[in-house]
């Protein structure tokens, strides 16, 4: 496979994603200008571990098995933890499209901003938008505005927002 083809794909699930090529660039720890000329296929040298990087919040993961990953129970698996109370799907759902977090589930929120990898919440973004049909910008509107809310020391939120 060529840089352009490789390009082309990224451009797509990027889009798919509902990212900015300046969030992505954040996530994948590259500038922005790497992120546009790989879009273009005019990347020169790129190292196999920033590519893998870049797909992986993509939700391509380069070393997959090839099985479709419910990214929603991932996440969910992942923020969950050590709480006495657990978010639900239909809880999690509710967050993402509304962006209000429910009492109780604080924690969770806090766990999901701060702490988890993009690549899980760009999977859940782009599952949940599927499957509700809406534009995963939004929910990522949704999140960044969370993020801003709690005042999220990462960096990441606001080259989403």
């Amino acid at each position: 496979m060529d840089i352009l083809t490789i390009g082309a794909i990224i451009k797509k699930e990027r889009t798919a994603c509902g990212l900015s090529q300046r969030a992505l660039a954040e996530a994948s720890h590259v500038s922005r200008v790497t992120i546009v000329n790989l879009e273009r296929g005019n990347v020169g040298d790129i190292s196999a571990t920033k590519l893998s990087e870049i797909a992986e919040n993509v939700c391509l993961p380069m070393f997959s098995t090839g099985k479709a990953m419910d990214f929603i129970k991932v996440t969910l698996a992942n923020i969950n933890t050590s709480y006495k109370r657990s978010m639900s799907v239909s809880d999690f759902e509710m967050f993402m499209l509304s962006g209000k977090i429910q009492l109780g589930l604080e924690g969770q929120v806090m766990h999901l901003i701060d702490e988890t990898p993009t690549s899980l919440i760009a999977g859940a973004v782009k599952q949940l938008s599927a499957k509700k049909r809406i534009n995963a910008k939004l929910v990522w509107k949704n999140l960044a505005h969370v993020a801003a809310e709690i005042k999220s020391p990462n960096k990441f939120w606001s080259a989403v927002g």
